[in-house]
Parts: structure tokens; C-alpha cells; sequence
């Protein structure tokens, strides 16, 4: 915990997030942070980006006793949170982690290509990707939104 005080101030939200939770609050989808984070580095995050009030549920991998890349865990995060996999949609920059949704039945997988805007984007083997929250949303092209 206390190396992540340390780099605190690295922590910050990715553009257009905001808009983009807001979006899908309007349109009266439920939202979900689902993190592999442990529970005192997701508070130094939420407490850094006030993020936590975007959320209808806010579950760590420690809560469910399974890492995300597991797919076991799909179903754990399903009988506490209930979704349905074919209209779900998973955002995630971690690609061990959006092959276990695609195994669990997630239908709508979309990865961050650039998780950390200090770095260069990553190949997401073949996953859908955004650089860019807004890239989401309807108003952003003239495909269907996601």
C-alpha cells in the first residue's frame, strides 16, 4: 500500500470515461467495476478519481476469492451480480483476462489498447480495441454503439 501512495500521482482518469459512464447511465445500463485490485488500492484509486459514485457495484477478485483470469470467476461475479453473458459488455486492458471471459460466454469484449497513456499501445491479439472511451459512444461513429 505504501508504494502505491508513493505513485499516487500517476493514478488519474483515462480521457472520456466520465462521458462514457455518464452515456450509459442515461441509456439505464448498469455498470460494474470489476477489478483484480486488492480492496485498499482500489479506495487509494476511487478516493484519487471519485470514480466509485459512476458505479451500481464496485467487486474485487478478493471478494470472490477467484483472479478474473479465471473463468470460474465469471460465474461467482454472476450469482452475486446477475448478468446475462450475450449482452454483457467487458472493457478490460488485460488480455488473460478477456480470454477467460470469452471462455465464461461474454459476447461483447472490447480491450484497452493503451492502459497506461506513458507507455505505446499494445496488440490485442485480434480483440476489438479503443484508445479512447469516447470511441464507444454512439455519437463518436456512425456504427451501431456497443
Amino acid at each position: 500500500m505504501r508504494l502505491k501512495e508513493e505513485i499516487a500521482h500517476l493514478i488519474a482518469v483515462h480521457p472520456h470515461v466520465i462521458g462514457f459512464l455518464e452515456a450509459l447511465r442515461s441509456a439505464g445500463k448498469r455498470v460494474a467495476l470489476v477489478t483484480n485490485a486488492h480492496h485498499k488500492s482500489l479506495t487509494l484509486k476511487m478516493g484519487r478519481t471519485g470514480l466509485s459514485g459512476y458505479f451500481d457495484h464496485i467487486i474485487t477478485s478478493h471478494e470472490l476469492g477467484l483472479p478474473k483470469e479465471d473463468p470460474a470467476f465469471w460465474e461467482s461475479l454472476r450469482l452475486r451480480v446477475p448478468f446475462d453473458p450475450a449482452r454483457t459488455l467487458l472493457v478490460d486492458d488485460s488480455l488473460p483476462v478477456l480470454d477467460s471471459a470469452r471462455t465464461y460466454g461474454i459476447a461483447r469484449l472490447i480491450a484497452v489498447h493503451q492502459p497506461d497513456t506513458r507507455k505505446p499501445p499494445k496488440d490485442t491479439c485480434g480483440y476489438a480495441s479503443i484508445g479512447d472511451f469516447r470511441e464507444l459512444m454512439p455519437a463518436a461513429s456512425s456504427r451501431q454503439p456497443v
